[in-house]
């Protein structure tokens, strides 16, 4: 009957190992999904800064430039609307770039959820290894008067 009780923990201890093994994989999936939206996301914001910055930049120069000839000196005109310009393609920048900066990569997420559970295994055996040792019965007949 003793093999038989044995065997049963043994058959759950499987059962629950493959049980985390289980979730463990579908957080991970689960975080490379965020993390891979986001560099979508992000990768979208430098899509999106290139092509403003790109297209605009002849009819839009020359549209500014031309305006403000009209009360500076054309080279002062020209100056003003490229340090406008300037300025927005790094603020875009900027943005995308802290976006960036907050995307995990897949190594450190898979090395973090390692650590998570290799510390979640160390701190359940020490509290199995705390309660079995707290059960342990005392020999009184080994105790000196």
């Amino acid at each position: 009957m003793r093999g038989g009780v044995w065997a049963q923990r043994v058959h759950e201890i499987g059962d629950a190992f493959l049980g985390v093994v289980r979730a463990e994989v579908a957080e991970l999936s689960a975080d490379l999904g965020r993390s891979g939206r986001a560099l979508v996301k992000a990768l979208a914001l430098v899509a999106a800064a290139a092509g403003i910055a790109f297209w605009t930049i002849g009819l839009t120069l020359y549209f500014a430039v031309e305006l403000l000839a009209l009360v500076l000196p054309r080279w002062g005109a020209v100056g003003s609307v490229l340090a406008l310009f300037l300025v927005i393609s790094l603020v875009l920048l900027l943005v995308a770039r802290r976006r960036l900066a907050t995307i995990e990569s897949p190594a450190a997420t898979v090395q973090r959820r390692l650590s998570d559970h290799r510390r979640w295994w160390s701190e359940r055996i020490a509290a199995d290894r705390e309660t079995a040792e707290s059960a342990e019965p005392v020999d009184d007949a080994e105790e000196e008067p």
